[in-house]
Formats: C-alpha cells, sequence, structure tokens
C-alpha cells in the first residue's frame, strides 16, 4: 500500500497546485502571470495537467477571470496549506541556521537587552510570521555586556552591533570604521521605596542625600555619584548590581535609593517604587555602533527600525503625587 508520500505524488508535480493557488488569489490566469513574471499559457499548461491529475475541473474561464468550482474551492484551500507549510520552513530553517540572511550578533548593556531590544527582536519575529513579501529573515544573537565591554567585543571583531549609552554630559563613544546611530534618550528617574515618600517629601536628589545608595555597574555609577556630587552630597553606597530588576526590588524592600534609566520601568516594573522625575538627573543616550560596510545591509536596516519603534524613550513620565505629611515614614540615616 502507497504510504502518504507515494499518495501525494500521484496527484502530479505540487508547484501546480502552489500556482492554482496564486491563480485563485489573482482572479485570473493573465493577473496571475504577471505577478509570477511567467507566461500566460505556461500557466494553463500547468492547468491542464492539474486538472487531469485530479480528474475535476477547478474553476470555470469568464470574459472577467476565474470563479472557482467546489472542487476548485477545497483546492484553494489545500494550496494555502501547502504555501503556509512551505513559508514556514523557510522561516524556521532562516531563525534557527540564520538562512536567507547574515546571523548577526549583538551586544548590549541589561536594561537595554531587557527592554527595546527584546520587544524590537519579538516584532521582527513577529513579522516574519506573517509570510509578508517586505519582511526579511534573519537570525540574531544577543548578549549582555556593559558599554566598555561590548566596545571591546566589537573593536575585536566577536560582535557586529554594540548598543551603547553615555550620559548627556559625556561624549558619544565612537570607533573608526564605525557609524553611530542615535536610538533615543532615556531620562533617569530617582526610585525610593514607596514607604519612604507618602509625604511625597522628595523632589531633589538633595532630599535623599542621607539614605543608602543602590548602584548599577561602573557606568552608571560614575555618573550617579556625579550627580549626587553636583547636588552637594557623596552618596553612601550600600548595594551594587546591573540587574535593573535587582535594583528595584533592593529598592522596593527599603534597602536604598537609586537613579534608574525609566526604559528599565517602562518594560519590567516592580510595586512599592516611587519614580521621581528629576530634571537634574538628565537623560542618557542610546546608540548603535555599527560597522560601515554592515550599515546598509537588511539584516540591520530591519533591526535599527524595529527598535526605533520601541525607543527607550517611549512611556509616560513617572509622577510622585504630594500624600498627607502625616504618613511620613523616612527612615533615620541610624536605621539604615
Amino acid at each position: 500500500m502507497a504510504n502518504v508520500f507515494e499518495q501525494a505524488l500521484d496527484i502530479g508535480e505540487p508547484k501546480r497546485l502552489l500556482i492554482f493557488g496564486a491563480i485563485a488569489e489573482a482572479g485570473s490566469i493573465g493577473a496571475a502571470a504577471r505577478d509570477l513574471g511567467w507566461s500566460q499559457p505556461a500557466l494553463s499548461q500547468h492547468m491542464n495537467a492539474l486538472e487531469k491529475d485530479l480528474g475535476v475541473t477547478l474553476f470555470d474561464r469568464t470574459p472577467r477571470g476565474i470563479v472557482l468550482t467546489t472542487a476548485g474551492q477545497l483546492a484553494r484551500i489545500r494550496a494555502n496549506e501547502i504555501a503556509a507549510s512551505v513559508t514556514g520552513l523557510r522561516g524556521d530553517l532562516a531563525k534557527a541556521f540564520g538562512l536567507g540572511g547574515r546571523n548577526v550578533r549583538l551586544a548590549g548593556f541589561p536594561s537595554f537587552v531587557v527592554g527595546p531590544l527584546a520587544a524590537a527582536l519579538g516584532n521582527l519575529e513577529s513579522a516574519t510570521g506573517t509570510g509578508s513579501g517586505d519582511v526579511h529573515h534573519h537570525s540574531y544573537e544577543v548578549e549582555e555586556a556593559e558599554p566598555p565591554e561590548a566596545l571591546t567585543l566589537l573593536e575585536d571583531g566577536e560582535i557586529d552591533l554594540a548598543f551603547v549609552f553615555h550620559h548627556e554630559d559625556e561624549d558619544a563613544p565612537m570607533l573608526p570604521g564605525h557609524d553611530s546611530v542615535e536610538l533615543g534618550t532615556d531620562h533617569l528617574d530617582l526610585i525610593v521605596p514607596e514607604r519612604w515618600n507618602r509625604a511625597g517629601l522628595f523632589t531633589h536628589l538633595e532630599d535623599v542625600a542621607d539614605l543608602p545608595w543602590i548602584m548599577g555597574c561602573l557606568r552608571c555609577r560614575s555618573t550617579a555619584e556625579r550627580l549626587c556630587r553636583r547636588a552637594g552630597f557623596e552618596p553612601r553606597t550600600r548595594h551594587v548590581t546591573d540587574n535593573p530588576g535587582a535594583i528595584q526590588s533592593l529598592v522596593s524592600n527599603g534597602l536604598g535609593v537609586a537613579l534608574l534609566p525609566r526604559s528599565a520601568r517602562h518594560y519590567s516594573q516592580v510595586d512599592g517604587i516611587d519614580s521621581i522625575v528629576l530634571d537634574e538627573a538628565g537623560a542618557r543616550r542610546v546608540t548603535a555602533l555599527v560597522p560601515e560596510v554592515l550599515r546598509s545591509t537588511s539584516e540591520v536596516e530591519d533591526l535599527l527600525t524595529a527598535l526605533r519603534s520601541v525607543s527607550p524613550s517611549a512611556g509616560a513620565p513617572s509622577t510622585v503625587a504630594p500624600k498627607a505629611v502625616a504618613a511620613t515614614t523616612v527612615p533615620e540615616a541610624s536605621d539604615v
């Protein structure tokens, strides 16, 4: 007894069923011929052979195009299924093995990876699943790296793109032979335990001068210390972590205050925290460093376009509403 593959091959060339699907989609043999870049007689020959193999009439020809028969309507359903399976296979292979495009190696700092980059890659993944002809299949590899480490990896050729940041009062990082692409502005907010700020007393950096601090990576810590010194005090560092979620958890549990990029709260929010907008904290600018030879490739262009749609500056600014003074529970410096 013939197996399922032998039975399918008895129908004839499977490509003919896909051609029929294209004709049914276009509404006429002539329109399908123009879409596919084939001659109209060639498509007619394939349809005559397909109808002979199946033993049915798939459509009737009219001056206005084709009209599918009942058999043709059933065949169109199967043609669509085959087309989806074929394009799905190409997409699976592209994602798994980097086929159909370059495998692009990326490195970015933690809050960017967990936020905008993950969202952008997710959008690209969803777009490739739609079967749109405008969407290319690309493969991306991601690793976390703070800006100095990412720049070293890029310079050594171990990655293709580096996502870095610099505070607005610092010079933007540059590398010879690389383009710098601006991706947005990520404001820094002061985050404090909600229960410490029930009176809404914290409005400036100097208001938390006596409280313990939770610091991030070396670059983040340097920026925070510089801003605190401008406000007239030396921050007392109690905890250090470059994990945005860990920083928020430590703050929410009353272990200190911190400066955190707004995007980190936008994509991953922990309860029990007040986020306070401070003009004096400023913002950091997020950029992508791309080798000049890769700048115009579709792999890079598609990713940068997706990133701009999920800009790190997206999201409403944080606000803190004043609350009753009687509810104040700010800890004394000796208690923390």
